[in-house]
């Protein structure tokens, strides 16, 4: 009988809160040219001798502050989906996880399916929307995999589910569940940032604020009409009018000018503007990691109170909720 073998792609994780673990990893991501676009020459003493030696002990403590007893949340939460999507997906689809800079890495998901004997591949990076930096990073490291191991399995890329149902539904109904009913201001909608010129590749993009709007926009594809399309149809869900949401961007590196506004200016005009209580939701990520757990729940918190808010609730990823593992494996199956 044929099988399928589905590979989860997502951006990895330390192997613990220890510096010289966290040092590593970072290494490693902040090497990659699609997550820092600059000559190798540049980027070697910018990575080595600048930012990770000054970043790896910050880094470190933050991620001790939201360990899981399992492990870091992002391999964690990563894990209990695959499993889960194993069982629902059945005996005709073999799942493993591939990170892209730590393990299981993503030639070892690939040597495992190979024992396994699988017919074809389903390519699957576990971001919503397309990024260089994530999905493009990702499917080149999988070519670079399989031309290493000298495989050519047949293989088909499922990506950017930002305005899929599968993940749009159990996004509205944990945030709804999260809320019970309690008084909400403002909705905001966090998404990782990218640099601006890692928009501007794609011909027209950013030349105006509502670019992102116009009906052709997310098919280029572009980074920032998909957050904007994902935050529109969670809305529109919700019924929320104009006026109750907005969209951010955090996790900012460097010096170079970023996707705005920046979450944690929002956050502080937001609390000094009147808005007392917020809901925030990241919906660039299905799961949750050291950027929702730490920098939104922990630190965007502290940034809203300090500025004067009141009530701060972060809405959890979807994790393996089982409502998101039931539709993302029909989305899967439809693509087989």
């Amino acid at each position: 009988m044929a099988k399928t073998g589905v590979i989860l792609f997502n951006i990895g994780t330390p192997r613990s809160y220890e510096v010289n673990d966290v040092k590593e990893y970072l290494l490693e991501f902040l090497m990659d040219k699609d997550v820092i676009n600059l000559p190798f020459i540049v980027r070697w003493p910018l990575v080595h001798g600048l930012i990770v030696p000054r970043r790896a002990p910050f880094s470190a403590e933050n991620y001790k502050k939201v360990w899981l007893k399992e492990g870091s949340p992002l391999w964690v939460y990563s894990k209990h989906f695959a499993e889960k999507l194993q069982n629902e997906l059945g005996n005709d689809y073999v799942v493993k996880m591939g990170m892209r800079y730590s393990e299981p890495t993503i030639e070892h998901a690939l040597e495992d399916l190979i024992v396994e004997q699988v017919d074809s591949l389903l390519l699957v990076p576990m971001f919503p929307q397309y990024a260089e930096a994530t999905t493009g990073s990702v499917l080149k490291e999988f070519e670079r995999a399989k031309k290493h191991l000298g495989v050519n399995i047949p293989s088909r890329v499922v990506r950017d589910f930002y305005a899929e149902d599968s993940f749009i539904n159990p996004s509205v109904e944990l945030l709804e569940e999260t809320l019970d009913n309690k008084n909400i201001d403002h909705y905001l909608f966090s998404f990782h940032g990218l640099p601006e010129s890692h928009i501007r590749k794609n011909d027209g993009c950013l030349r105006s604020e509502d670019c992102c709007f116009e009906k052709s926009a997310c098919d280029k594809p572009c980074y920032r009409a998909q957050c904007f399309a994902t935050a529109t149809k969670i809305a529109e869900s919700l019924s929320l009018a104009s006026t109750q949401w907005s969209v951010s961007f955090q996790s900012r590196l460097g010096r170079a000018e970023w996707l705005k506004p920046a979450t944690d200016h929002t956050l502080e005009v937001l609390a000094k503007t009147g808005k007392k209580n917020v809901a925030v939701i990241c919906p660039s990520f299905v799961a949750d990691c050291i950027e929702t757990l730490e920098e939104i729940a922990i630190g965007g918190a502290e940034t809203f109170h300090h500025a004067g808010g009141e009530k701060f609730i972060m809405i959890p990823c979807v994790n393996a909720d089982d409502r998101w593992v039931t539709g993302f494996s029909a989305f899967l199956k439809s693509h087989t």
